[in-house]
């Protein structure tokens, strides 16, 4: 659900900048280390061609930009934190490698070597080891932020319970016009009902705390890998994948060894091989079978928006609405409402809800809905009121959708804006879904 942005960027601040441009003015301006331009540029990673966008301007790299590279993600996020360095020191001169990401740090340093010059000049690269300290962790970095405005296709989803009662499920929807074309794939996990972690039981992994409290090795690497596959479909179209001939049981646990993993042409984060190979990779399997065989009569309908302020400035909350239509019946079998965080606390407007950056407000288990009511209770009553028949717009009678009562007598709840949300929201989809006449008329 996530987006997946190749592109990603470090800038010099603005007041450098001008500073650098002011300089420029000078007629005695030294020349620059760099030709002027934008540069595209490549070296050798690990498992690709690492190829860099390098803006330079009066001889000094301002920005880079990374174009494209086929690099395990969470390796080459770690490797971008040269970007910064490189951008301070104009150059990759005297800067080492970041530990755990050797290779993919050679292939970026690598291809700033070979920045057209103003000498003239190619030196030869010179490959160089990491030496950072251990205890200089990279945290892992993700997005799940969802793809904005319309989105539809066939539906097909599958759910099952795997190692010790988790709960694993799988969407993919393809483009009607085209079933090999994979527009949208999204794995989520729910902890089994007796996790160990009260907090977590039975919640979802995706958008909730789980991927922050569990740590490195079990959150960040859960939701990076799922990413990962998540990414790896879409882009290839691909929904099944090869057992591996040398894959060895004994190792399964020496997340070090290549053979660890059971399934050819995989690209997971260490800690999250079960996740993906009992579950994802499973569920995966029936969906294509089915793709193969009856196919679906399901179709998704999914809008996806920023909401923004009076100024129409982003708030760092995004609204996501799906349906799911039967064809054959023209009845909406499912429906989803969820409003998301931004992923950094920096882009969330009102203070009090930066806490929540990279969740949801279906998925936390720490947002306080305004409402007194919780927010998943609200959308869950009206995913049941649609598949027991009502209209889409009919929510007179849903929590929260007025003030009721005496809060001390009997717990008093409020009107949510959520609601207004979700009737912009459903009216667009509504009128999509009636164009393509997939659904009986909502009063």
């Amino acid at each position: 659900m996530a987006a997946h942005n190749k592109t990603r960027r470090y800038a010099l601040p603005a007041a450098t900048l001008v500073a650098l441009a002011m300089t420029g003015c000078a007629s005695q301006a030294p020349q620059g280390k760099y030709l002027d331009g934008t540069h595209e540029v490549s070296g050798k990673g690990k498992k690709s061609t690492i190829t860099l966008q390098v803006q330079v301007e009066q001889g000094k790299i301002q920005q880079i930009t990374t174009q494209s590279h086929k690099e395990t993600e969470s390796l080459y996020l770690n490797a971008e934190r040269l970007f910064p360095k490189i951008v301070t020191n104009n150059g990759h001169e005297g800067i080492d490698a970041v530990s755990g990401s050797t290779f993919s740090s050679n292939g970026i340093l690598q291809a700033i070597n070979s920045l057209p010059r103003t000498d003239g000049s190619t030196p030869e690269y010179q490959p160089v080891g990491a030496s950072e300290e251990k205890g200089d962790e990279f945290k892992l970095k993700w997005s799940i932020q969802p793809r904005l405005g319309l989105l539809k296709g066939d539906y097909y989803y599958e759910e099952a319970r795997f190692r010790q009662g988790h709960m694993g499920s799988m969407i993919i929807v393809l483009d009607s016009d085209n079933p090999s074309d994979v527009i949208l794939a999204e794995f989520n996990e729910s902890g089994r009902p007796n996790y160990y972690t009260r907090l977590y039981q039975d919640v979802p992994k995706r958008m909730s705390e789980y991927n922050f409290s569990m740590g490195k090795k079990k959150g960040t690497a859960w939701v990076q890998s799922a990413l990962t596959m998540e990414k790896m479909m879409v882009e290839k179209d691909k929904l099944t994948f090869e057992p591996n001939p040398d894959y060895d049981p004994k190792l399964a646990n020496k997340l070090n060894q290549p053979n660890r993993l059971k399934y050819l042409g995989l690209d997971i984060v260490a800690g999250a091989s079960n996740s993906i190979q009992q579950s994802l990779v499973p569920l995966t399997a029936k969906i294509h079978d089915r793709i193969q065989g009856e196919g679906t009569q399901l179709k998704l309908y999914q809008n996806a928006e920023r909401l923004t302020d009076d100024q129409g400035r982003w708030t760092g909350i995004t609204s996501l609405l799906r349906f799911v239509v039967d064809t054959s019946t023209k009845e909406i079998v499912d429906v989803y409402y969820d409003e998301i965080f931004a992923d950094s606390k920096g882009e969330i407007r009102d203070a009090s809800l930066k806490k929540h950056y990279r969740q949801s407000k279906y998925d936390s288990v720490h947002y306080v809905e305004p409402a007194r009511i919780g927010f998943n209770v609200m959308f869950d009553a009206l995913n049941e009121h649609v598949k027991a028949g009502g209209s889409i717009f009919d929510i007179d009678d849903l929590p929260a959708t007025g003030d009721t009562g005496s809060y001390a007598q009997t717990g008093f709840t409020k009107r949510s804006a959520s609601w207004d949300l979700y009737l912009k929201q459903a009216e667009l989809l509504y009128q999509e879904m009636r164009a393509d006449q997939v659904v009986r008329a909502h009063n």
